[in-house]
C-alpha cells in the first residue's frame, strides 16, 4: 500500500476504548449530531475515518487527542441499532495538523509513512502465539465450554486488543501499543506491560462485541 492510495485528510472520532489496531474491528456510536454527520459524510465518500484516543476523559471542550491513531473503513453495525457503526482498522497514521471542523466533527491532515508495512503484516498474519496461550489460560478455568476455535480464528492484533481491553491500562500505556514501531512488536510490549504491578487480566470487564 502506498500513501497515494490513502486519504490525506481524515474525519476524527475520539474513542477511549477499545483500541483500534490494524486488523481489528471496533464499534462506534453516532449518538451526537456531529458524529451522525461524520458517518454520513464518510459513507458518502471513501468510508475512511480516523480513530484516536483522547488524552483525558470528559471535561469541558474538546479533549486533547494523541497524535497517532488508526485509519479504518466504516460500515453499518447491527440493524437493530441505527446509531452503531463498525470501523475496521487498516493502517496507523500520525496527525500533521488539525484542520477546521466540518459539520461539527474534527478533521486532520495525516501521514502514513511510518506505518506503511501495517497492511502487509496483517495480510501475512501475526501469530502472537504467547498472547493466544495467555488468553487460553485465563479463559479456560472460568469458562471451560468456551469455543477456542474463535480465538484461533482471530487476527493477532484482535487478540492483543482483547487482552488490552481487559487490563487496567492507562491511556498512555494503551497508546504505547498504538505507537509500536512495528505491529510485530505489540506482543512483546503487551506482555511487558502485563508483567508490571497488578494482577493479570481477570476478564471481568464486558467482552468486546463480536463483529
Amino acid at each position: 500500500m502506498t500513501p497515494d492510495e490513502l486519504p490525506t485528510i481524515l474525519p476524527l472520532y475520539p474513542l477511549p476504548a477499545p483500541l483500534l489496531l490494524p486488523g481489528t474491528v471496533v464499534p462506534i456510536a453516532a449518538d451526537e449530531p456531529r458524529y451522525r454527520s461524520l458517518v454520513e459524510d464518510a459513507l458518502a465518500g471513501d468510508c475512511y475515518v480516523g480513530i484516536l484516543q483522547p488524552r483525558e476523559d470528559g471535561g469541558d471542550g474538546e479533549p486533547a487527542l494523541y497524535s497517532v491513531g488508526c485509519a479504518g473503513l466504516l460500515e453499518p453495525g447491527r440493524p437493530e441499532n441505527e446509531d452503531e457503526f463498525l470501523v475496521g482498522g487498516v493502517i496507523r497514521f500520525r496527525i500533521v495538523e488539525e484542520l477546521p471542523p466540518v459539520h461539527g466533527y474534527r478533521r486532520a491532515r495525516v501521514e502514513y509513512q511510518e506505518f506503511l508495512e501495517d497492511p502487509q503484516l496483517i495480510e501475512e498474519g501475526l501469530e502472537f502465539t504467547a498472547l493466544r496461550e495467555l488468553a487460553r489460560r485465563q479463559v479456560e478455568p472460568i469458562n471451560p465450554e468456551f469455543d477456542f476455535s474463535i480465538l484461533d480464528g482471530m487476527a493477532g492484533t484482535e487478540v492483543a486488543t482483547a487482552l488490552a481491553h481487559n487490563c487496567a491500562f492507562s491511556p498512555a500505556e494503551r497508546q504505547a501499543l498504538m505507537e509500536a514501531p512495528s505491529l510485530r512488536e505489540i506482543q512483546d510490549l503487551l506482555l511487558l506491560l502485563m508483567s508490571g504491578p497488578g494482577p493479570l487480566p481477570s476478564f471481568d470487564r464486558p467482552p468486546l462485541p463480536v463483529c
